[in-house]
């Protein structure tokens, strides 16, 4: 385990674990792809009226990820992978914070329950078991 995690005074408590978990989810969305799509060269598609300014919808980007996420990012990332951690526990962990990432009603227990074929609140009680063992590991 590194010396960073043990020493880190923002994981005080399990919710801090939490958060930061959450945290490092909607980071990882936010930083660019491991593989770029390759640009072809080839006409843009336009239409060729005056009025047409505005033809197409505008769909925006989400905001890129400043340094201090990325270095909580990583802090997360060391916490998952440097403790003796069961498997489970971290997919559980990492699928808990990717379902409620960029939501305002936290994570989607019913789908997560649905894809582990048990009941929502045993995902949510196994959750809450795995935080606690991971706190009390570090």
């Amino acid at each position: 385990m590194s010396v960073r995690a043990k020493t880190d005074p923002r994981l005080r408590d399990m919710a801090a674990l939490d958060a930061l978990f959450l945290e490092a989810a909607e980071t990882e969305r936010k930083l660019p792809p491991a593989i770029r799509k390759q640009k072809m060269s080839s006409w843009v598609e336009y239409v060729k009226t005056w009025e047409s300014y505005g033809w197409h919808d505008f769909t925006p980007s989400l905001p890129k990820a400043t340094p201090e996420q990325v270095t909580r990012f990583d802090l997360a990332m060391d916490l998952l992978n440097d403790t003796n951690m069961d498997a489970d526990d971290k997919r559980l962990i990492w699928a808990v914070a990717h379902s409620a990432a960029f939501n305002e009603r936290g994570p989607r227990w019913s789908a997560l329950g649905r894809k582990m074929r048990v009941d929502h609140r045993t995902v949510r009680r196994k959750y809450t078991d795995a935080l606690v063992r991971l706190y009390y590991k570090l």
